[in-house]
């Protein structure tokens, strides 16, 4: 039923934008209709596929990447007074720099290849899954705590049997916000050296004041992070199902 109510809700923002383009008539060179987009998606849907196949592996390779370094790093900080002291201010101030100005940045260092989109999605996905983790880990009750000191548990069987397996679902949450995060980071690197990709195709586009095309990568990019968003909200009801059956 939530699924049903979803597509009935992109429908109606769909029909909505259309009837907003037929009442108002803008210039095709300011705006057009999700039916330019959609028709200019069916007049060249191997164009479109190649450019979002390329996006798809950069936003994926991203999120991986910062996925494990985010949670590394979380429990870094958790587990660590002296780390968490020294690193958990630099990174809030590191995360307050625009993602945008660290492109650049990865270029340089990477190159002009899929490496370095790949680690521009990195980045931008790597904060809400260091703090979800962090926040997680932190949040134990303390009652579970005092059942592993009486039980006395080793902290490797603390840390695996009751920390992290509590701190998933925070996990999880973070990881549903990055994963829309490496799809946007993906084509923010493509923006600033792209010779493929969504974002190429958007910049070119735009060159070209193609508005149907430039729609069209709009709709693309967002039928995708919406898809990967549900394909790691579906991991997480598998993975933690007491969490579903407690509400």
């Amino acid at each position: 039923m939530a699924g049903v109510k979803a597509v009935l809700g992109i429908l109606g923002l769909f029909a909505l934008w259309e009837l907003v383009v037929a009442v108002l008539d803008p210039p095709e060179y300011l705006l057009v209709g999700p039916i330019s987009a959609f028709a200019e998606l069916l007049e060249r849907p191997g164009y479109f596929a190649e450019n979002t196949f390329i996006t798809l592996q950069e936003a994926l390779a991203g999120f991986a990447l910062g996925t494990a370094l985010g949670v590394l790093c979380g429990a870094a900080l958790h587990y660590s007074p002296t780390v968490r002291s020294f690193l958990y201010p630099a990174l809030i101030a590191i995360d307050t720099i625009p993602k945008v100005a660290l492109a650049p940045l990865f270029i340089v260092w990477f190159g002009f290849g899929f490496e370095s989109k790949a680690f521009v999605a990195m980045a931008i996905a790597f904060f809400p899954l260091v703090i979800n983790t962090y926040d997680g880990l932190s949040s134990v009750p303390h009652e579970l705590q005092e059942l592993a000191r009486i039980n006395k548990a080793s902290q490797w069987k603390k840390m695996t049997k009751i920390e992290f397996i509590y701190a998933v679902p925070s996990i999880l949450s973070g990881a549903k916000i990055s994963i829309s995060l490496a799809v946007g980071g993906a084509v923010v690197g493509e923006f600033i050296a792209g010779s493929k990709g969504l974002g190429y195709v958007i910049m070119l586009a735009n060159s070209q004041v193609d508005l149907p095309s430039m729609f069209a990568a709009f709709i693309v990019l967002a039928a995708i992070a919406l898809a990967l968003f549900f394909v790691v909200d579906l991991a997480g009801r598998k993975l933690v199902p007491w969490k579903r059956h407690a509400k």
